[in-house]
């Protein structure tokens, strides 16, 4: 009698679960609704199975990060809220790292996430949302009690869940060509304002050029105590502002010069260590884990720490009452699936450098406009809304990518994903002590060639007053005819790479057949540029990054000529 009763409630309880999966699969098929849906489903697995919590967890591409999409018997504001697993976590770890269904029972808070452990879970059952490269979520039972769940638990669960993957793939199949309309635009949008911030410096730097330039020319012969001495010093001041401004735009439109070696992310991380720890203040707690085995990358170490800065600034100041920085290293495989742009990740080894803080994070609307230049939600005159723009330039010009996972009041994750690379470390020269010394003088023949009138007045004078005779041109034409006309010899030639009619680097190849003892120095203020011909830059041409002050234009002169002597020619 007692096996017939159990027998009845068996049957009855399978009956309903296969009206629940009916009624589901049916609904599945709405395109609208679809987060009403989920709730419900999730209200049927606690009733049916008997337990205090559901959940259904999705998938961050490319990392360890989970976001809870839905949930019953959560504390408020645990829906939407990201957390971590790893191969450790006793519910969520293994759905993950081998593919398979979880039971577990009385388990300790030790195996747990935090977020389990906070709400007194120990017992759960848990099993993947399939999808067409592996795991994109786990739809979850759990409960505060030590219990068993049994096979039709487990069946029930699994079918729920395949419909749920299901519904999420047919959703994101239907709003795919919007939303990757969306990326396209978001990313052209990038790439505009990139094209006409490059622009913007390239011009202004040929002002701040002659700005910076002739301030210091009027600081030499100024003496202490003249009057106009405060004046120009503080002119001197704001051209130093609008230069950084500008290497700021720069990067944003990944137009400035890098100076990529091959290198370990963890001694960049060391690096600027302490220097973090001063700028994020005592009340932020600072975490460093770094993986024992980083693999390298490519890109410029001075670059990257500016990275750090800047994301530790936005950190702190998303944490004005304390709270923790994180910065993590590891090594990742991503795939094609893992994307957040119009265009498909490069699937492939990378290296990881993630910044996390515990701050007021941010919505969805400006986490969209987060890495446009000059927006900010800092007060005015608290912040130039560059620091985001600057972080993303650099690193899409590193070719990586990046990625912001934030939600409000559950703070802001920056992942940075760098190709790995198999070429050994490159040694490092020790870093020379600035020289004290009175800047270099000379006595050879220069060919500038500079089509901003200021600017290429300002560098005569300046070469002129150090013993060096001067040939001036406004463009690679004008030089052609001038070094035609002279008769004596050149040592070098100083050219801007983009100028009217000719410029630098087609210059100089015409200037080498005739005299191919030359030396070179270019001048620009765009990475681009900068590449200019590789061949000129195989025979040494050097490079001056506008704007440059006149001392180390005086000293690039010489080293470049030094060189020369060096080598013998």
């Amino acid at each position: 009698m007692r096996a017939t009763r159990d027998d009845e409630v068996r049957t009855g309880r399978l009956r309903r679960r296969q009206q629940i999966l009916a009624e589901l699969g049916a609904r599945s098929f709405v395109a609208e609704g679809f987060l009403d849906l989920l709730a419900e489903a999730l209200d049927d697995i606690v009733d049916s199975l008997g337990v205090s919590h559901a959940a259904l967890f999705e998938r961050v591409p490319g990392s360890t990060l989970l976001v809870m999409r839905a949930g019953v018997g959560w504390r408020p504001g645990a829906v939407g809220q990201m957390l971590e697993y790893d191969g450790g976590d006793a519910f969520l770890g293994p759905i993950f790292t081998s593919h398979t269904s979880v039971h577990v029972s009385g388990a300790s808070p030790a195996q747990m996430t935090p977020l389990f452990a906070e709400h007194g879970i120990v017992s759960g059952l848990a099993v993947m949302l399939p999808g067409p490269h592996g795991p994109v979520g786990t739809l979850c039972a759990l409960a505060r009690d030590a219990r068993q769940f049994d096979d039709d638990d487990e069946h029930f669960l699994r079918a729920l869940a395949n419909i749920f993957s299901w519904a999420i793939q047919r959703k994101g199949t239907e709003e795919g060509l919007l939303q990757s309309q969306l990326r396209l635009q978001g990313v052209q949008k990038m790439e505009a304002i990139g094209r006409l911030a490059g622009g913007i410096a390239h011009d202004f730097n040929n002002l701040v050029q002659a700005i910076g330039g002739y301030t210091e020319v009027l600081l030499k012969y100024l003496p202490d105590d003249d009057g106009l001495r405060k004046p120009a010093v503080e002119i001197k001041r704001a051209g130093d502002r609008a230069a950084a401004l500008t290497r700021q735009l720069l990067a944003f439109s990944r137009q400035q010069v890098l100076q990529p070696r091959v290198l370990d992310l963890n001694g960049v991380v060391a690096n600027v260590e302490q220097l973090l720890r001063r700028l994020i203040g005592e009340d932020i707690e600072l975490e460093i884990e770094l993986e024992s085995r980083l693999g390298r990358v490519r890109a410029d170490a001075a670059q990257l720490e500016q990275v750090l800065m800047n994301l530790a600034v936005n950190a702190r100041d998303a944490m004005p009452d304390g709270g923790t920085l994180t910065i993590e290293t590891r090594n990742v495989v991503l795939a094609s699936s893992d994307q957040r742009d119009a265009f498909a990740v490069q699937p492939g080894p990378y290296v990881l450098l993630a910044v996390a803080d515990t701050g007021i994070g941010m919505d969805a609307e400006t986490r969209a406009r987060a890495f446009d230049p000059f927006f900010t939600t800092k007060a005015p005159g608290h912040g130039t809304g560059l620091g985001l723009s600057t972080v993303y330039g650099i690193v899409k010009q590193s070719r990586g990518y990046i990625w912001l996972d934030s939600e409000p009041g559950h703070g802001t994750r920056a992942r940075i994903y760098l190709p790995r690379v198999e070429e050994p470390l490159d040694e490092v020269a020790p870093k020379r002590a600035p020289s004290v010394a009175a800047a270099p003088r000379g006595h050879e023949t220069l060919l500038i060639v500079e089509d901003e009138e200021g600017v290429r007045e300002l560098m005569c004078e300046w070469m002129s007053s150090h013993g060096y005779t001067v040939v001036a041109a406004a463009n690679g034409v004008e030089a052609l005819a001038a070094a035609d006309l002279h008769a004596e010899p050149i040592d070098l030639l100083v050219a801007d790479v983009v100028m009217p009619q000719m410029g630098g680097p087609a210059l100089a190849s015409r200037l080498l057949e005739a005299r191919p003892g030359l030396r070179v120095i270019f001048m620009s203020g765009y990475a681009d540029e900068a590449i200019g011909d590789p061949q000129m830059l195989a025979v040494g041409a050097g490079f001056l990054q506008k704007p440059f002050t006149l001392d180390s234009l005086l000293r690039k002169v010489r080293e470049t000529l030094d060189a020369r002597h060096d080598t013998g020619h």
